[in-house]
């Protein structure tokens, strides 16, 4: 199936500065950090990062001793290369390049809502693991304000339209047993202001406007329902 012309457009070449701002930014990093950790730890033994991209999430991990990253744009993987100890493989996540039961744990970040077959892409998961294997998916989600304006914003990112928590939940449902979710990042706003394209990464540097987002996201926590929090995170185990 051909790629949607969108999503080539914006995701096909390697992005460093994205990666930077990702992994080096301040307030930005440490947030990706917590975000990560909070969602994917503790790791497996064997681990594969499906849409890997530039290698920001292993990053963040800690860079793992024989993790695998695979991305279906063979141009960022050519860049995570220099920043990551990974195998790094390019292939797609609905016909994943990997033999069954090889790894115990596959970690799936703002993959789901670009894929069309996404029942494909979860039972492709579920064959790469090894029995007793876990599954953890983390997604935008869409009753989140500011995840909704960039779903309608950027075509690229229509798939975010679909991504609720009770979708995840079925959908990894179908394929995995004993299946939680979690909430996190009620309202993101440093992602916003500090964004090298729709912010300013500079502007953190400001002291006031930095402790009023941070203040603005700690009130955001406490006057959000969860169910409206900007990431979703589904962990399944392999029913075997």
């Amino acid at each position: 199936m051909p790629l949607d012309r969108h999503l080539v457009d914006a995701f096909g070449g390697a992005a460093p500065e994205h990666y930077r701002w990702q992994t080096e930014a301040p307030v930005v990093a440490a947030a990706e950090r917590a975000l990560l950790e909070a969602a994917f730890l503790p790791l497996g033994r064997r681990i594969v990062d499906l849409g890997c991209a530039e290698g920001a999430t292993l990053h963040h991990l800690g860079d793992p001793a024989g993790a695998v990253g695979l991305d279906i744009f063979h141009a960022k993987l050519v860049f995570a290369r220099r920043q990551v100890r990974a195998g790094l493989v390019t292939g797609s996540a609905t016909a994943l390049p990997f033999s069954g039961g090889q790894f115990d744990q596959v970690l799936v970040r703002d993959v789901v809502h670009h894929v069309p077959d996404a029942e494909g892409m979860l039972a492709e998961c579920r064959r790469v693991l090894a029995p007793g294997g876990r599954i953890d998916v983390l997604e935008p989600c869409r009753y989140n304000p500011l995840i909704l304006a960039h779903a309608l914003s950027q075509p690229a990112e229509r798939g975010e339209l679909r991504s609720s928590p009770s979708f995840l939940a079925r959908l990894v449902g179908r394929h995995f047993r004993r299946c939680t979710v979690t909430h996190h990042q009620p309202l993101p706003l440093h992602r916003l202001f500090f964004h090298p394209r729709f912010g300013s990464p500079g502007a953190v540097r400001q002291v006031g406007l930095r402790r009023a987002v941070e203040a603005a996201e700690r009130l955001a926590g406490w006057l959000m329902p969860k169910v409206a929090w900007a990431y979703v995170h589904v962990r399944g185990e392999d029913p075997r």
